[in-house]
């Protein structure tokens, strides 16, 4: 059997990954909580495992946090955003996460700096293992059998025969909601028209150029 941890950021994408993963590969145990949190700092395991990170472009990121925190806030988890302007949750102090099971918080100066510095330092795991895949949430939902063939060639192990996926929403407690979820959000970028030149200035300001070309995302400005 062999174990594969997943990290990843809040609303990135973590629970349909684990999802994915569980469903369409032989032999596999899928270590989400186990062994550390998944939003939290990399834990060195006491046996070799496989680390699979998610990320999320920055843009779309930030939105899906904010309204989940925000606007669209339905579990008490994360900071109470409710009446947030956007622009406010962007450029000012944030903790990440007070909730059940978490015993630690996470402070950034804004979170986008959360989002540079939990990104390098999962990244950063290739020193400490030979067995790490990115995966970027985008690719994941444009081409999921190229994803899938990704991990199976970098961790050696065996793909089931029919691809099994889930188009539904997923919650935090990774269950999966009745509603059916527009890809094309982020696959045009729609995100982007909730942008003001004012908050692309400062986002792409505070953004670490190394991760974005990394990650192949580009920096945006006003559409």
């Amino acid at each position: 059997m062999e174990e594969i941890k997943i990290y990843g950021l809040q609303r990135s994408g973590t629970n349909y990954l684990t999802y994915l993963v569980n469903e369409n590969f032989e032999d596999v145990e899928v270590l989400v909580n186990k062994n550390g949190w998944k939003h939290g700092t990399y834990v060195v395991p006491e046996k070799e495992q496989h680390v699979l990170v998610i990320v999320k472009n920055p843009y779309s990121w930030l939105l899906s946090l904010y309204n989940y925190w925000g606007p669209n806030r339905v579990r008490k988890v994360g900071p109470d955003l409710t009446g947030v302007p956007f622009e406010d949750f962007i450029m000012n102090k944030v903790h990440f996460e007070a909730q059940k099971d978490v015993p630690y918080l996470y402070r950034s100066c804004n979170p986008i700096q959360h989002w540079n510095s939990m990104n390098f330092h999962w990244t950063s795991i290739r020193l400490k293992t030979k067995s790490l895949v990115v995966v970027k949430y985008e690719s994941l939902i444009s081409n999921k059998e190229k994803c899938l063939d990704l991990i199976a060639n970098s961790f050696g192990i065996k793909r089931k025969q029919q691809l099994k996926d889930c188009e539904k929403l997923f919650v935090p407690s990774g269950q999966s909601v009745e509603e059916n979820w527009d890809g094309s959000y982020y696959l045009e970028s729609k995100f982007l028209e909730s942008y003001t030149p004012e908050t692309f200035s400062f986002v792409n300001e505070q953004l670490d150029l190394d991760l974005m070309i990394g990650f192949d995302y580009e920096y945006k400005g006003v559409v």
